[in-house]
């Protein structure tokens, strides 16, 4: 078998760990129980693989600046990269067993591959309190915890209160609902208002796949989280749902030059309904940028199911690491209760433990605290097979085309479906 192919029982091995029992007390090294002295005498440098915008932020003003009140003397190394940047350079650096990094903060499907690869260090018991099962058990491969979840990362649907009382609707229950409020708000508002947006450049995962959750369709068998089970109805409706909203949508949606272009829009008061990540809205109540402060609500998508995607975003100590005790340290501090609630507070960090945004200082400080709980509890994956970041682009390409009326919808997702069997074959998945 080739080296870079991954047998079924290796994917398997992934759904084996995830149904171990989801929490286990304790800590990686039991070193958040070292007094300030003990604390003091640890020391050395780590550098950490991550990523840049928003992600960095969080980094750099909530979860260094914890650790590093309780160990001064280790360094932080952040390396910020874009998204595409980033992945690229933590492959190559697996495949090369480079020891440049003692920690990868890194997306969802990445995870999958680098615990199937054999890239992630073990990290022993870890307390996961707090975390929903679902997210904790992405992080386990073969009864062990690889991966720690820190960044909670959605894909959910927001409104603005303002806009559907000023045309005298309620918040959307169904699609339905949706579609109709959509095309009343842009005939009877635009240009100044439209109905509907999301980050169409980037479609299947920023708008397409939580519709489909919602409707009950998959991608890949939710049994063995490889098998691609995307041809069917529920992928058709989604995808005919997501061009419907289209027509309704604010100019810019099949061309946003960038996230916070997309934002921007929605902080000035632009779109009354749209596909979101936690990011994208993180700063609605902010009078210094927003017009829209008080105004914004957040729900999971109003399908057959009340679905929001998962998006989260892991830590892992790299097997190649020289440091790996630093950097176990590093995890275990920067996901502790104790870090999410600061970083919550003084960045902006969605975090992974529910209970953080249940904290009465996280819910005076954030008004949609108590729907972001919500939120996480509807949550679904979608990108489970360690394929999709080389099936990202085709797929991204088909939905674009039908969207544009180049080809049919169910072109589009036969064709979607074919590629998807081709590289888990690839692979050796299937």
């Amino acid at each position: 078998m080739a080296p870079n192919k991954i047998t079924r029982r290796q994917a398997l091995y992934v759904i084996a760990g995830a149904a171990v029992a989801a929490a286990v007390g304790g800590g990686i090294l039991s070193m958040l129980g070292r007094s300030s002295g003990e604390q003091s005498t640890v020391s050395g440098e780590i550098t950490l693989l991550a990523r840049s915008a928003y992600h960095q932020t969080i980094h750099q003003n909530g979860l260094i600046p914890y650790f590093n009140k309780q160990y001064p003397n280790v360094r932080v190394n952040y390396i910020p990269k874009g998204y595409n940047d980033e992945y690229q350079i933590f492959v190559l650096a697996m495949r090369n067993k480079s020891s440049d990094y003692d920690v990868a903060y890194i997306d969802e499907p990445w995870t999958t591959l680098a615990l199937i690869r054999g890239w992630a260090e073990p990290l022993g018991d870890v307390d996961l309190s707090g975390v929903p099962d679902l997210v904790a058990n992405l992080g386990k491969y073969n009864g062990q915890i690889y991966a720690v979840p820190i960044t909670g990362n959605f894909n959910f649907m927001f409104y603005n209160s303002k806009i559907l009382e000023e045309i005298g609707e309620n918040p959307p229950r169904s699609w339905d609902d949706v579609l109709r409020i959509a095309q009343e708000v842009t005939e009877k508002l635009a240009p100044n208002v439209y109905g509907w947006s999301g980050n169409y450049p980037s479609v299947v995962d920023d708008v397409y796949l939580t519709v489909l959750l919602s409707l009950g369709g998959h991608v890949f068998d939710p049994k063995d989280r490889v098998t691609p089970v995307f041809y069917s109805q529920e992928a058709i409706d989604a995808l005919n749902i997501v061009k419907e909203l289209a027509r309704w949508a604010h100019p810019k949606t099949l061309s946003w030059t960038s996230l916070t272009e997309y934002s921007d829009a929605i902080l000035q008061g632009e779109i009354a309904m749209g596909q979101v990540w936690n990011g994208w809205v993180a700063r609605v109540d902010d009078p210094s940028v927003s017009k829209v402060v008080g105004q914004i609500e957040i729900m999971p998508d109003p399908g057959k199911y009340q679905v929001s995607q998962t998006g989260i975003w892991y830590y892992i100590v790299p097997v190649y690491s020289l440091k790996k005790d630093l950097g176990k340290l590093y995890v275990e501090v920067a996901t502790s209760y104790g870090a999410q609630k600061y970083a919550s507070i003084n960045a902006g960090l969605p975090p992974t433990r529910i209970t953080v945004y249940q904290d009465p200082d996280v819910q005076q400080q954030n008004r949609l605290a108590s729907s972001y709980v919500k939120i996480a509890q509807a949550a679904q994956p979608a990108r489970t097979s360690p394929i999709w970041m080389d099936a990202y682009d085709y797929l991204n390409r088909q939905m674009l085309n039908a969207i544009l009326g180049k080809i049919s919808v169910e072109e589009a997702i036969k064709n979607c479906q074919n590629e998807l069997v081709q590289l888990s074959k690839q692979a050796g998945l299937i």
